[in-house]
């Protein structure tokens, strides 16, 4: 068996701080569902939620967390080396799988079988250890690389996710939103999807529907063509072909069974 600690959903208080300057004998995994502040090759970073990190034996450690901190976490043998170079999941870096539901699942899982007392528990733990490992690699992708992204550069994201979501009647691209966000189109989608885990488009949309849903009940005098203006949207069909693909019902539908 590998593992020779582990807690999944583990609390910690605002400003606790971790800090093993040589680090220890053995493997630690964290998973940071909350932001953290962690140092690694001599510079603090603030992470993302749901940062991620492998620290090899003897690797320096540090993070503190200004907020309140849930994470999940394990130690694990040296011999966790051939598991790791196994699936082929970098050390010693920040990850941001793209999907981590599943790590408090499967860390529950090894946790109640690791303090239990019942047969095999040894096998289970060490299957689900590598049940573990295969999502994780899939989800970090081949193409993973640490993301440090600026405090200006979220900060200008959201600011302008508070005007897409205050002004849904405007007509947002990809072009005018990286402009104010001042970063190329190409980086803009990127970290805004990395900060928070949908597309730019994704929030336009959802937030335009958001607002002709209010309009559609707000007052029943409003036509549906008035209704797609006042949406951002250059066509009433257009409007109708998009808001059934979201809510699964046309804007008459949808007002109808609200009356």
């Amino acid at each position: 068996m590998y593992i020779t600690k582990i807690r999944h959903d583990w609390p910690e208080k605002e400003g606790f701080l971790l800090l093993r300057p040589n680090g220890i004998d053995v493997y630690t995994f964290l998973h940071f569902q909350t932001p953290v502040q962690i140092e690694l090759g001599g510079r603090k970073i603030t992470t993302i939620p749901n940062a991620c990190i492998f620290f090899a034996p003897d690797t320096p450690q540090w993070f503190s967390c200004p907020q309140n901190l849930i994470h999940n976490w394990f130690h694990a043998t040296p011999e966790f080396s051939l598991l790791i170079n196994k699936f082929g999941i970098p050390q010693n870096q920040l990850l941001f799988p793209k999907e981590t539901e599943f790590i408090s699942d499967i860390f529950r899982f090894i946790e109640t079988e690791f303090f239990s007392d019942k047969p095999y528990k040894e096998l289970l733990v060490d299957n689900y250890l590598e049940e573990f490992l295969v999502k994780f690699s899939r989800a970090i992708g081949e193409n993973s690389q640490e993301t440090i992204i600026p405090r200006k550069e979220k900060k200008r994201l959201s600011a302008l996710r508070r005007e897409i979501l205050l002004h849904p009647e405007k007509k947002w691209t990809i072009a005018d939103m990286a402009e104010l966000a001042e970063l190329s189109p190409s980086r803009f989608h990127a970290v805004y999807k990395s900060v928070f885990a949908t597309s730019p488009m994704h929030d336009v949309i959802d937030a335009k529907i958001r607002y002709a849903k209010s309009l559609l009940l707000a007052n029943e005098e409003l036509n549906l063509d008035l209704i797609a203006q006042k949406a951002g949207y250059n066509d009433q069909y257009h409007f109708i072909r998009q808001f059934k693909k979201i809510t699964g019902e046309t804007p008459g539908a949808y007002r109808r069974a609200r009356r």
